[in-house]
């Protein structure tokens, strides 16, 4: 390959960038979660937490896929949570594990749970 010839994408880029592209219905809750970045904290109108329910077969998983790649480009921290985790202390143990991996590991949370 030539140096001024484009750089080829990976299996991988190709499959993330059509599913981005398929992603349709959920453009609206989209753009709320991403404009909720540009609200500063102590504004009324920020939300610090999502909540996503739904049938299924409804693009919830989509939708929160999307989210954290949004979350993501703001350099924000992300967790979630799924039916698997049937309780608070599940839930929390899923949050701390995630933001571990995301280099912020919630030590004293752990220690309780």
């Amino acid at each position: 390959m030539s140096p001024s010839s484009p750089r080829r994408l990976s299996l991988q880029q190709i499959v993330e960038g059509q599913r981005r592209a398929a992603f349709v219905g959920r453009e609206a809750e989209l753009a709320l979660f991403r404009g909720n970045f540009t609200v500063p904290p102590e504004d009324p109108r920020h939300r610090f937490v999502f909540h996503v329910r739904g049938n299924a077969g409804v693009g919830k998983t989509s939708l929160v896929r999307e989210w954290r790649q949004a979350a993501g480009e703001f350099g924000a921290l992300v967790a979630s949570a799924d039916e698997s985790a049937d309780s608070v202390p599940d839930v929390l143990g899923a949050i701390a594990a995630q933001f571990a991996e995301q280099g912020h590991p919630l030590k004293a949370l752990d220690r309780l749970l």
